[in-house]
């Protein structure tokens, strides 16, 4: 073999070596350590409501769950069993939107995973159920956000796709990708007393 060749692989061998051995790594002992403390929560609260209002002093939404857990550090409260309740037009409840688990920021984000279910509270809707695993809310400007699967129910038809946005304010219902739709005809109101 060449002398070149030998001398340059010795040096790749041996920079890899030194990588392997000392990883870029600037923070000292105390840092480290620092970083594998666990944090602990300020509070945790069963049964615990959230009321927030908006700069008129009126209701602008709620937020329930069985436990709640706050990180102030963070600025995140993680929450078992939440609910969420969107109200407009002077504390009407027009949407309500329960999951198994979630997390609210400091920023007002919610985000909600697992068996999450967003029920219309407002009578006569052309969408009065939307299921999903993960979702995220930005509770300020009331906007609905996924890109997992979702199925969409109304009083004649379900959908199924991918991706959703949403604007809960201005009561629009966006799909990303359209998977299918399944029409059942209108429902006859006597239908209802068999």
């Amino acid at each position: 073999m060449n002398r070149n060749i030998v001398i340059i692989i010795g040096v790749i061998f041996l920079a890899a070596a030194v990588l392997i051995w000392r990883p870029f790594d600037d923070s000292g002992p105390l840092e480290q350590e620092a970083g594998y403390r666990q944090i602990q929560p300020d509070f945790t609260a069963t049964g615990l409501i959230v009321r927030v209002y908006d700069e008129q002093g009126e209701l602008a939404h709620r937020i329930a769950a069985e436990e709640m857990t706050h990180y102030s550090p963070v600025g995140l409260t993680e929450l078992m069993a939440p609910t969420y309740i969107l109200q407009l037009n002077q504390g009407n409840d027009i949407w309500q939107v329960q999951a198994e688990q979630g997390s609210f920021y400091a920023d007002n984000s919610l985000v909600l995973e697992r068996n999450i279910e967003m029920t219309s509270l407002t009578a006569a809707e052309f969408i009065e159920r939307i299921e999903t695993s993960y979702l995220t809310i930005d509770t300020d400007a009331g906007m609905v956000t996924t890109e997992q699967p979702v199925l969409i129910i109304g009083p004649d038809f379900t959908a199924r796709g991918e991706g959703l946005r949403a604007d809960l304010h201005a009561q629009t219902v966006e799909m990303i990708k359209h998977v299918e739709t399944i029409y059942t005809g209108r429902r006859n109101p006597s239908d209802n007393n068999e």
